[in-house]
C-alpha cells in the first residue's frame, strides 16, 4: 500500500473511530436530601455503580437540599444502570482540639462533626439504592436515624 494512501486510511479510520467513540450517553438526575424531613445543606450525593464498568456520578446538595448529578462534566447526568447511594454530610470545618493530631500545617482545620448518620456515608452501609432509566430521573432522599 503507497504511503499517502496508508496515512489517509489510517487518517478515516481515527475520524471514525472518534466519532463513534464519543461521550457515553447519561440520563438527567436532580433529586432532595432530608434528614428528620429537614433539608441536608452542603452534602456530597454518590451514586456508585453496582455492577460493570460503568462510571460513577456526584453531585452537592444546595441550601435547599436540591442536587444534580455529573457524571463526565458537572451536572450532565448519570449513566442509566442501578447505583448504590451514599451521602456525606458535616457541619463546618473546625480548628484542631486539644490532644488532637493534624498534619502539623498552621492553621489548619478539620472536617466538621457529621450532621447524619454516618452509616450514609458509605454505599455497602447507607442502604440507599437508585435506578436510573433512560430520561429524567428524580432521586430524593429522606435520612433516617
Amino acid at each position: 500500500m503507497p504511503r499517502t494512501l496508508r496515512f489517509l486510511a489510517i487518517a478515516v479510520l481515527t475520524a471514525l473511530a472518534a466519532g463513534c467513540g464519543g461521550t457515553a450517553k447519561t440520563a438527567a438526575v436532580s433529586g432532595h436530601v432530608t434528614y428528620k424531613s429537614k433539608p441536608v445543606p452542603k452534602a456530597n450525593v454518590s451514586f456508585t455503580p453496582v455492577e460493570g464498568a460503568s462510571r460513577a456520578a456526584t453531585g452537592l446538595t444546595d441550601s435547599n437540599g436540591q442536587f444534580t448529578l455529573g457524571t463526565f462534566s458537572t451536572s450532565d447526568g448519570a449513566l442509566v444502570g442501578k447505583y448504590r447511594v451514599s451521602i456525606i454530610a458535616r457541619g463546618p470545618d473546625r480548628p484542631l482540639k486539644a490532644g488532637e493530631v493534624g498534619s502539623g500545617m498552621p492553621g489548619e482545620m478539620m472536617p466538621g462533626d457529621p450532621v447524619i448518620p454516618t452509616k450514609y456515608f458509605a454505599p455497602d452501609s447507607s442502604g440507599l439504592t437508585y435506578e436510573v432509566k433512560r430520561g429524567s430521573n428524580r432521586a430524593d432522599f429522606d435520612l433516617k436515624d
